[in-house]
């Protein structure tokens, strides 16, 4: 008696508040882990880094543990753990998006679907070689033809998004204008780890500044993508209570 006069208030109050992800249980067990793991290996990072750095070798104990953990290593434990994030949060926003036929989910899908392919795959080192080999492309002002090839590869990538952020703004519903409220902090975040945080490491020269940067950089990053697939995992469990004003 007492659960259902407790469903029937809580299905009375609900049409009448926005929905938030702490109102998703799933969700924020699943951020907890993930952000739990990303301290872990944050952590192990510190930990191994020092001791690597203090023994003088670089075949010992600490050693393998600082490769395996490295925050910016390719193929390390973090980075794999970093691409799992990215990708859960793709598949996240497609099935939300195949539930609602929202294109601003499907937007989303393809934003962090990039965000994995150019960052377990590098996209732009391998397309930007693709260019330059076939489009033959020349050096100038102090830039590589590798560094043409990889701004061209870019831009290419961005003028696909934008021209799919257009289409999924000329078709925007009631509830993509939440979905982007839930999503712009850890989105924000995220660029500034991985702009501002990155511009600051190439200014700030020196070997503790250096290692700490890296933390912020790398780990904030992780951070910030923990955050994305824990508001993707929200998004997708709950299309009727983001999109229920919309005719689905």
């Amino acid at each position: 008696m007492v659960t259902e006069n407790t469903s029937s208030l809580l299905s009375n109050i609900e049409p009448n508040r926005r929905f938030r992800v702490s109102d998703d249980l799933s969700a924020l067990r699943l951020g907890f882990t993930l952000a739990s793991v990303v301290v872990v290996l944050v952590l192990a990072h510190i930990v191994s880094e020092h001791l690597h750095l203090a023994s003088g070798r670089n075949d010992g104990f600490a050693s393998k543990i600082y490769g395996l953990v490295i925050l910016s290593g390719d193929q390390s434990l973090s980075e794999s753990f970093n691409h799992g994030m990215l990708f859960l949060a793709a598949v996240l926003f497609t099935l939300a998006s195949y539930e609602t036929r929202s294109r601003l989910a499907l937007f989303l899908a393809a934003l962090f679907a990039f965000a994995w392919l150019d960052d377990s795959s590098q996209y732009h080192e391998r397309m930007g070689a693709i260019l330059v080999k076939n489009i033959n492309l020349p050096s100038a002002f102090g830039l590589r033809a590798q560094d043409f090839g990889e701004l061209l590869a870019w831009a290419l990538a961005t003028t696909l998004l934008f021209l799919l952020g257009n289409w999924a703004y000329s078709g925007r519903r009631n509830g993509d204008g939440l979905v982007l409220r839930l999503i712009s902090l850890p989105i924000a975040a995220l660029l500034l780890c991985a702009v501002v945080f990155d511009m600051i490491h190439i200014m700030v020269q020196g070997r503790l500044a250096n290692r700490l940067l890296n933390i912020l950089e790398d780990g904030g990053e992780m951070l910030a993508v923990a955050a994305i697939a824990t508001v993707a995992l929200a998004v997708a469990r709950n299309p009727e209570r983001i999109w229920r004003h919309d005719q689905l």
